[in-house]
């Protein structure tokens, strides 16, 4: 994947958010909108992109580059979803120290602040909540291409993370949990206000960091599950 546009996500995703953040939010609230539509739009966009890049590199040749490779192919799969993986890190991790060294250096008063370690638990928790989202969108980029899998990624997330993030049936929509996640670690709400009283869809039990480890788990059990089902079906590649 190197010298590609998908290397080159990582960098685009995370440099444009900051911009972005800056040119229409530069004052107190920089830090809240930078992660909110990060998380909210730049990452599964992100991740649609990416991951149909990756999958695609050998569909190319009709996998003809890795069957002829003395290797199981579920190996080839999982290693494509790891190398996806350390990709959504290293954009997170962008974001994190872009947001953090650019919010002590403006220091504007009475900024909402977002402490650094918050920050960093906070790109943790997305990058281990948004991982299921990279075996299914690796599966449909591989059968639908680029744009249906943006379109049905962002448009699911963007739908779901608004509409059950706050609601008590969170845990069912997956598309929900980051946004849930990022309430009690950011203290930012799914609509991108600070999470304080006099926003609006505030609720105090959105607070609770009682949700953080069952959305962890949730998230890395569907993960698991997408993995195998999907390893098993590139596996059955070779008998094409």
């Amino acid at each position: 994947m190197r010298h590609t546009f998908a290397e080159r996500l990582i960098i685009i995703a995370p440099l444009f958010t900051i911009l972005l953040a800056l040119l229409i939010m530069p004052g107190m609230y920089f830090q809240v909108e930078c992660y909110n539509w990060f998380y909210s739009l730049i990452l599964p966009g992100m991740i649609s992109l990416g991951c149909t890049l990756v999958a695609m590199k050998d569909k190319k040749m009709k996998n003809m580059g890795v069957i002829s490779l003395p290797i199981n192919l579920k190996k080839v799969w999982i290693a494509k979803i790891l190398v996806c993986m350390v990709m959504t890190f290293i954009a997170c991790f962008l974001l994190f120290l872009g947001t953090s060294a650019i919010g002590a250096i403006t220091n504007y008063k009475n900024a909402f602040r977002i402490p650094m370690l918050n920050g960093f638990l906070g790109v943790i928790v997305l990058v281990v909540t948004f991982m299921w989202q990279i075996p299914i969108c690796m599966f449909i980029g591989t059968k639908l291409g680029m744009l249906p899998t943006l379109l049905i990624n962002v448009g699911a997330y963007s739908v779901f993370a608004i509409m059950a993030a706050t609601e008590s049936y969170w845990w069912i929509v997956p598309y929900s949990i980051p946004s849930r996640l990022m309430c009690p670690i950011l203290k930012i709400l799914p609509n991108g206000l600070p999470a304080v009283e006099e926003s609006f869809t505030y609720k105090p039990e959105l607070l609770s960091s009682s949700v953080v480890l069952p959305g962890v788990t949730i998230t890395i059990i569907l993960f698991l599950i997408l993995t195998v089902i999907t390893a098993k079906w590139y596996k059955g590649q070779e008998a094409k």
